[in-house]
């Protein structure tokens, strides 16, 4: 599995017109969600050091940081395309930044460093359910005291299973999505069929809760796309 994700993640940066395509429509509220991200991070103490793992390009983040009394920097990413395009995006940032490339449960259970936010943004539903109960204990492990975990990413309605959630997911990029043609909304629709594997809200609460977090907060929701924090 680790394989195909690596191979995956490298050909989405690699077809990077698509990708960029998809961002800029913001089909899938990239602007609100970093957005609300920049809201949440207000509220974090200064010089506060952060992981970001999946990081991409970090598109979004050179904006979001750049206006934050940042410590630190470090971002993980299977692509190595994409961590190229990362620390042009964030070469602005007056911190100590660190890049790092490799599966982002991997690279943070062998981490000896500690943070005050963990951030993954639309990575986590990659992961097997049993890599994303690893995941929270591992980010709890890795979090400085009064620390937190901020995540985006697709969540599940309640009622819906996989198969149900797929359908759906689809069903509204072929109907909803700008700026992308037909052919590119297919390859977008089986990367999701292919590797997304998202939980319930009440799922990855009780694995945060397992791991020794409080149960996450629910920031904000756009249609299957949320903002969650989880504190120690």
């Amino acid at each position: 599995m680790h394989d195909q994700i690596q191979t995956e993640a490298e050909n989405i940066f690699d077809t990077w017109e698509i990708y960029k395509k998809i961002v800029s429509a913001n089909n899938m509220f990239h602007r609100e969600l970093y957005a609300d991200v920049a809201a949440v991070l207000q509220s974090v103490r200064p010089g506060f050091s952060f992981l970001d793992l999946g990081c991409g390009d970090a598109a979004h983040f050179a904006t979001v940081l750049a206006g934050l009394p940042i410590g630190g920097y470090c971002g993980v990413d299977l692509s190595k395309t994409a961590l190229a395009l990362a620390a042009d995006n964030l070469q602005a940032l007056a911190c100590p930044v660190e890049w790092r490339c490799g599966d982002l449960l991997e690279v943070l259970v062998a981490s000896t460093q500690r943070y005050d936010v963990i951030f993954t943004g639309f990575a986590l539903h990659h992961l097997s359910t049993a890599q994303k109960e690893a995941f929270f204990q591992a980010t709890f492990a890795h979090l400085n005291a009064g620390g937190c975990l901020v995540l985006v990413d697709t969540v599940r309605a309640e009622e819906e299973d996989r198969a149900a959630y797929l359908a759906a997911y689809c069903g509204w990029l072929r109907d909803c999505w700008q700026g992308v043609c037909p052919q590119e909304k297919e390859v977008a629709c089986q990367h999701i069929i292919d590797y997304d594997f998202p939980e319930t809200l009440s799922a990855l609460q009780a694995m945060a809760e397992q791991a020794g977090f409080r149960a996450g907060l629910p920031i904000s929701r756009y249609r299957w796309h949320q903002l969650l924090r989880f504190e120690m």
